[in-house]
């Protein structure tokens, strides 16, 4: 050890034994360069000479250094480097050359030139002249130089022009692979969505249209798992949700609304009924499992007709539970649907199934403040202080919103399902705004890394 080593290790900076030992020629470049003229690509001389390509790359640098007298060789310098962080400086760097390449300088203190960088701006030179007696006796006067600079370690790895020709290289040879197996060992279950039918509304054309939609959209949805099934995937469950607000109501959700439904109470529960035994006639048995799920919702609140929009007693008397309860009665009482699985809230807004392995949160989303993901995320963060199940959840499906939107936010994703009704007139002729009806299926399993896959608006 030099006695410049031991200044600078007395002084706390000195590189680390494994930096100081490392050579600073790991390959062989005379044999890398035979190879380069071959045509060879940086990533087969790796493999050739069974380095990495970071060793290759510092090989070609060290055969494309200038020669003569742009490239001093006789370097005296002096270094402090933060091995935590990876600053360091340099000073007293002395050469009878012009430094135009700091290699060699990092590479006299075992640092590798290609983790770290000089900082452009910190660069110093001082120069002089020294008179120096030269081999005849003569005296000759010959310019000294003195630099000083801070470097870094790179935060990024260098790519060069030849790594960016490889890449390229690489995506035109880019095909589609063979078709993968069918996932017949992976269950994979669909979510059909019944967000907001609204029956018996009278806007947008009132209820023919709205039925009609539901016709279209029930044999869409047939046509869609026969698809995914030729695709392989083990679709071999179905969640069939009522996603809230399944009939209009009579009063207390807007100031008109008694004046504006076609047909009354006890006429708007049962065409909600026909319906969904008409999707569960149709569904269910193309299913091994089965599963109804409901939420509550503000439409169909029990309350005081032309009071306010909250219900008389509490959240349990709630029209969406009780026809939930009602079909509940007649499946389970029919043959070949008994079995069919019911969640059905009493008075929670949040409502929980699993589904081929994904655990689902079900939320009409009325009591959901704002309309974006923001919104939904400022929600959640306080419903997991008070419910754990809603942390576990890995989709939640949301409705009441009446247009679609899907979130990503990292642990979760979130399903804002479209309404079924014809829109809103008074939207519309106060905002413009309208919004495609329908409704949307969605596929949930672990065959997809975000558990859901095949988003399907009907």
């Amino acid at each position: 050890m030099t006695l410049h080593d031991l200044w600078v290790r007395a002084r706390g900076h000195l590189p680390t034994e494994a930096l100081m030992n490392r050579p600073a020629h790991q390959i062989d470049d005379a044999r890398v360069s035979t190879l380069l003229k071959e045509g060879m690509s940086n990533s087969a001389i790796a493999r050739e000479l069974g380095c990495n390509e970071a060793s290759v790359r510092r090989a070609k640098k060290r055969l494309n250094r200038p020669t003569g007298d742009s490239f001093p060789t006789d370097v005296e310098a002096q270094v402090e480097l933060n091995a935590a962080t990876g600053d360091g400086t340099f000073t007293n760097v002395k050469t009878t050359e012009k430094l135009t390449d700091w290699t060699h300088v990092f590479e006299q203190f075992g640092l590798d030139p290609e983790e770290f960088e000089i900082v452009d701006d910190t660069v110093t030179m001082k120069a002089w002249q020294q008179s120096r007696r030269i081999e005849n006796g003569d005296r000759d006067t010959i310019t000294l130089y003195s630099y000083g600079a801070r470097f870094r370690r790179k935060t990024a790895p260098q790519i060069t022009e030849s790594d960016l020709a490889e890449f390229r290289e690489r995506i035109n040879g880019w095909s589609l692979g063979k078709p993968a197996d069918p996932l017949d060992g992976v269950p994979v279950a669909s979510a059909l969505n019944l967000a907001d039918m609204q029956l018996h509304k009278r806007d947008g054309g009132g209820l023919k249209p709205t039925l009609a939609r539901l016709d279209r959209a029930l044999n869409k949805y047939g046509e869609s798992i026969e698809q995914a099934r030729a695709r392989g995937l083990n679709v071999n469950e179905i969640v069939l949700a009522n996603n809230g607000d399944p009939f209009e109501g009579i009063a207390g959700n807007y100031a008109n609304q008694a004046h504006t439904v076609e047909g009354g109470l006890r006429a708007q529960m049962n065409t909600v009924l026909n319906v969904w035994l008409m999707f569960a006639r149709e569904l269910f048995p193309m299913f091994e499992k089965r599963q109804f799920v409901s939420v509550l919702c503000n439409h169909t609140q029990f309350g005081r007709q032309g009071g306010a929009k909250d219900s008389f007693t509490g959240d349990e008397d709630n029209g969406s539970a009780f026809l939930a309860e009602t079909l509940q009665r007649i499946l389970h009482a029919t043959p070949a649907f008994e079995d069919v699985q019911f969640t059905i809230p009493r008075d929670e807004m949040n409502v929980y199934t699993t589904a081929a392995g994904v655990p689902i949160g079900f939320n009409h989303g009325h009591k959901i403040p704002k309309s974006d993901a923001t919104g939904f995320e400022s929600w959640l963060n306080g419903q997991v202080r008070a419910d754990r199940r809603a942390c576990d959840v890995r989709l939640w499906i949301t409705a009441h919103r009446h247009n679609l939107q899907m979130f990503d936010l990292g642990n979760t994703s979130v399903l804002q399902c479209p309404s079924c009704d014809g829109g809103s007139k008074w939207l519309t002729d106060t905002t413009g705004k309208h919004s495609n009806a329908g409704v949307v299926s969605i596929l949930v399993g672990e065959h997809h890394r975000l558990g859901w896959s095949d988003l399907t608006f009907l």
